[in-house]
This record gives C-alpha cells, structure tokens and sequence, in this order.
C-alpha cells in the first residue's frame, strides 16, 4: 500500500477526479471490485447530482423515489458512504432498511470497499481492530457506519459530527417498509411513526443530512408520509418513473418498453406504485376506471331485482373508515349498481338512515346483505327486529380471501365490461376509490362491488338470513 507522499502522477489525478466527482468514484471502485463496468444510465447522473447536493449542504433532506433493483443501493448506499469516507473520513453514518440483513449487507459490502486495494491505494484510512462486525465499525479517524433495521434499536450511536462546519455523515434510509407490509395500516404507521420518534433524532448536528431512498408501496408509506408534511420538514424530491411523459424507458438496459408493459399488465398496481412512483394514480390499480359503463336511469332494465350491501364501521370518527351502502342488482350476466355511497355515522343513526335512504330512491330492496364484522352482527340484528327488510349475513370462502385476492378474482368480469353504474352523482368517487385500490386509504367500495360479484356472478358465497 502506498501513502499519500508515495502516490504517483496518475494515481494524484485519479484520487481528484474521484472525490470531485461521485460517478467517477462508483465507476472506479466498483471495476477495481467486481471486474466488470458500472453502465451510468442517465437516471444515475441524477441521482448522483442530488446526493452531491447533500454532500455540499445545499440540501438537508432528500428522498428519492426510484424502482427496485435500478442500482440505487450500489450508488446512493455502498458507494455514497465510501466517497464520503474518503473526502472526509471522520464522518458517521446511520444505515437503516426494512431488515437487518439488508442493512447489515451493505454495511459489510461498503466495508469490504474501503478495506480494497483500489480504495486503500488511493486514500490511506484503516478500520480499527474491533471493527469486525457488519453492524458497527469505526476507522482510525473516528467515522464509520451504524446498521440496522428501521424497526430495530438505534443506540450509542449518532449521525454526523456535532458543531461541523463540512459535510459529516448522515442517516440514510434505503427501503424502509418491506413490499409485503405496504398494505398494513399498522405495520406502515409503525415506521413513520419510528422516523418521527426516533430516526430523526439520531443526528449529532441540526445540519446532519437524512436520505430516504425507496420505491413508492402506497400512498401513506414513508414518502408519502414525508411529503405531506408528516415530520414538519421540507423535503428535497427526486422522483424517477421507470416511463417518462413520452413513454421511454428510464433504465432501458434493465427495462424495454415492451417488458415494462409486460410488467404493467401482470399486475396495474405494483407497476403504478413501485414502478411509475404513483401509488394513487387515477388508474393503475386492481381496476380500472374505464371498465365500468356508466347508464342513464331510464336504461336500467326493470325486471332486476335488488338488494342492498353494506360494508360497516359504524362511526362518526373521519379517520376510521366509513360506513358503505351498495344498491345492486343482476340482469342476466351483467350487474348494475345503481347507488354506492359511504356514510360516518354511529349505530343509531345509521338504522335511521338506511330505511331513509331506501325510500328517497324509490326500489324495493329484496334483502339487505351485511358482513359479519365489526357491529355487522349487531347491525344485522337491530334491522331484522326494527325494519321489515330481510336481513341476511354474508357468509362463505369469500370472507376467508384478502381483499386483494377478492379484486383479482373479480377483475375479469369488471374488465370484461359486466358492470354498470346508474349515472348518478356518486360514480366520481366511486371510480376513484375503486381506481386506486389497494393504495387509497378506504376500500368498502371496492369489498362490496366484490361481493356482488362473488354472488351473482361466481355464486362461491352465500348467506344466511337473520332469526330474531
């Protein structure tokens, strides 16, 4: 190994250009590693020129949207810290994912590229003794790395430098929900909640930089969160789309046009979200708007018979979800709705209501079919004793399926162009909400247009009426 006195002309300009430069740096250090070329797509560039902002303190906080497996990790990660550990090696950095192994991962490979040869030949800095470990290690100017899960203990450990006046360290975050937990209220408050309540405060100087880098999951995960103000910070945005406006690929070398379509079709919404980073798009979801027809009332046959569905949570509360009132009927093998609407109300109102709201439309609703959650039960008790409607449980495999599992399995029918909507002035947000599930915050719309489905069409459920 050579020291900085005994480095040649060559060397002394590569060592400039790499720590001038963050993509010079990454495609040195990674040809040095892994014998093989780092290919920088344009999306690169940008994203080195954002974290080079971080660097030069022009910018504080950071997030950047981009999809899985385009190389952010290697840049924005492994190679980001390395960079700054050689430019300034007395910086700290916290590491968080949405697992241990991950974060401990990179943390061993930034390592591992440090402790090479083409980075010790060019910047003499040496990990102490005791820094065996993937979780903690420091070198002998006092920097170093802190891994970890995003759910897991963070002590003993800050990042940045108190009172710097350069660039010394950050937190960055890369995946902090895991794909699998996006759709879990619970699971994706936790992790917000943890930015707010702990994350945040693990930097030892106000100027110390947080980066969050991931792909969209829902529109309530961590960015999402961030971006609305969650943590009262202003956030930097770097949004990369794997399709710009034109529709061009992003990363054409990982993606053509044509299999970024194959991926679109496979599945709407995790293309819309970990892909195109809309994970509330008006389409893109399970459904799509424009598989329902809408229908003027008098077009309606008349010989349906109808029923009404009701989705319920029983509250006055607008952040829980509200209660759904579905008006449904079968004509041969299509299905028309003819009114589906969401109410906040609590139980006394709501069985003063839904007789109200029967009667203001004018059918004559054969049953009303209402899903055993919740106060469903208690519900469907007080109607069948107060009201002279039939009133019936909803029962059999459909309760046992996701309600993703409920969509996909509907999907053809909707697709197929089975459904109708009487034109009406709920059908705006009932196509919104429908268009954007899984990603929106509600979805008894959806769980009820499923429902119909299920049972005029697939006829896999059944019910039971209610004995008073």
């Amino acid at each position: 190994m050579t020291t900085s006195n005994q480095l040649t002309n060559y060397q002394k300009v590569l060592k400039v250009k790499a720590e001038n430069d963050l993509l010079f740096f990454t495609r040195y250090i990674y040809k040095e590693n892994h014998r093989r070329n780092f290919i920088i797509a344009p999306h690169f560039v940008l994203i080195a020129e954002a974290l080079t902002n971080v660097y030069n303190g022009k910018t504080k906080r950071l997030i950047i949207n981009i999809p899985p497996r385009y190389g952010k990790t290697e840049l924005a990660v492994k190679c980001f810290i390395a960079w700054c550990l050689a430019k300034n090696p007395q910086s700290k950095f916290i590491h968080l994912s949405y697992s241990d192994d991950l974060a401990l991962d990179n943390s061993s490979q930034t390592k591992e590229y440090i402790e090479s040869d083409a980075f010790q030949n060019l910047w003499q800095m040496q990990l102490k003794k005791d820094a065996q470990g993937k979780k903690k290690w420091f070198n002998d100017y006092g920097g170093g790395v802190y891994a970890s899960a995003s759910g897991g203990a963070i002590t003993g450990f800050g990042a940045g430098v108190a009172e710097s006046k350069e660039f010394s360290g950050a937190i960055i975050i890369d995946d902090p929900l895991k794909p699998d937990d996006a759709q879990s209220e619970v699971k994706r408050k936790a992790v917000n909640e943890r930015y707010n309540n702990t994350i945040r405060s693990r930097v030892n100087d106000r100027d110390t930089p947080i980066i969050v880098i991931m792909q969209r999951l829902h529109e309530e995960d961590m960015s999402g969160f961030l971006l609305a103000g969650g943590s009262g910070e202003e956030w930097e945005h770097l949004c990369l789309p794997a399709l710009n406006e034109c529709n061009e690929p992003l990363y054409p070398e990982k993606h053509t046009f044509e299999e970024l379509e194959q991926i679109r079709q496979a599945n709407r919404y995790n293309f819309a979200g970990q892909y195109m980073q809309t994970p509330s798009p008006e389409e893109g979801g399970e459904w799509r708007k424009d598989w329902f027809t809408i229908v003027k009332k008098q077009e309606v046959p008349t010989s349906i018979r109808w029923e009404m569905i009701i989705d319920g949570a029983y509250t006055k509360d607008t952040k829980n979800d509200p209660t759904g009132l579905q008006i449904v009927g079968k004509y041969n093998n299509d299905i028309y709705i003819y009114s589906s609407i969401d109410k906040y109300l609590e139980m006394p109102e709501l069985l003063k209501f839904i007789p109200e709201h029967i009667n203001s439309i004018g059918l004559n609703i054969s049953t009303i079919l209402i899903e055993p959650k919740a106060s469903g039960k208690s519900l469907a008790q007080l109607l069948k004793s107060q009201t002279r409607f039939n009133i019936a449980e909803i029962e059999g495999e459909y309760l046992k399926m996701s309600k993703i599992e409920r969509a996909r399995a509907s999907s053809p029918y909707v697709e197929g162009g089975r459904l109708f909507l009487v034109d009406g002035s709920w059908n705006e947000h009932f196509l919104h909400q429908i268009s954007i599930f899984p990603n929106g915050k509600h979805d008894e719309h959806i769980d009820m247009t499923c429902y119909a489905i299920e049972r005029n069409l697939l006829k896999k459920t059944y019910s039971t009426s209610i004995r008073v």
